[in-house]
């Protein structure tokens, strides 16, 4: 069981340097395509919900959107009803690099799971998504 946890690790590693080798002439590093693609996908969002559904350190989070919009990919907006609410979304720049973004996520999909049936794939997420679950099921319960 210990080498499927390792094999979970260097898949995520292996998935975000390809990706930074990638958009490294969009100025994008550090898996910052990856908050990107969220931002995209959840106009809005706000870097507390973004930071906890990547799972990052709230500091590591800022110091990425700000990256983010230093490079006009992603703007604050300010929120009519709660003005401490700096609501994320991307701007023109960083929604025109979204379909890039998906189609390197779809290829990476289809690598990964070259080989497999489709009712492989579709065990292979329920299991995962298992996993995940129990880890931030776990990780709720430490920090609290």
């Amino acid at each position: 069981m210990p080498n499927s946890f390792r094999s979970i690790g260097l898949i995520a590693r292996a998935t975000a340097v390809i990706g930074n080798q990638l958009f490294t002439s969009d100025d994008l590093q550090n898996s910052q395509f990856i908050y990107l693609m969220r931002i995209v996908e959840t106009p809005g969002i706000t870097q507390t919900q973004l930071a906890n559904q990547l799972h990052v350190d709230p500091s590591t989070c800022l110091r990425t959107v700000r990256k983010l919009i230093a490079h006009q990919y992603v703007a604050r907006q300010t929120d009519e009803h709660n003005k401490k609410q700096r609501p994320l979304v991307a701007t023109a720049q960083g929604q025109a690099l979204y379909p890039e973004l998906q189609a390197y996520e779809q290829h990476i999909l289809a690598i990964g799971t070259h080989g497999l049936s489709a009712g492989e794939q579709l065990i292979l997420e329920e299991l995962l998504g298992k996993v995940a679950n129990n880890i931030q099921e776990y990780q709720t319960t430490q920090n609290e």
